[in-house]
């Protein structure tokens, strides 16, 4: 996005791609990952995870809307 200089795009994901940067520098050695299913069972962060996921759901729905309002835009002026 940033070498097509579309700014307000990048700008636009720049939290969520730094939240998930930050999230995967953040799981302590030893777990699966990020969402290591036995961890999110014993102490109880399934609701919590679940919260994260439905916002990045929503995050991303409105962006594949904008992407495709665009597109559509992009064939209809050329």
């Amino acid at each position: 996005m940033l070498v097509s200089l579309h700014w307000f795009i990048f700008l636009l994901n720049l939290p969520v791609a730094t939240w998930n940067i930050y999230r995967f520098i953040m799981v302590p050695s030893g777990n699966m990952g990020v969402f290591d299913p036995t961890e999110i069972h014993n102490r109880g962060q399934l609701k919590s995870h679940m919260k994260e996921a439905m916002v990045k759901l929503g995050f991303h729905l409105l962006c594949f809307f904008m992407y495709l309002y665009s597109m559509i835009l992009a064939l209809i002026n050329d």
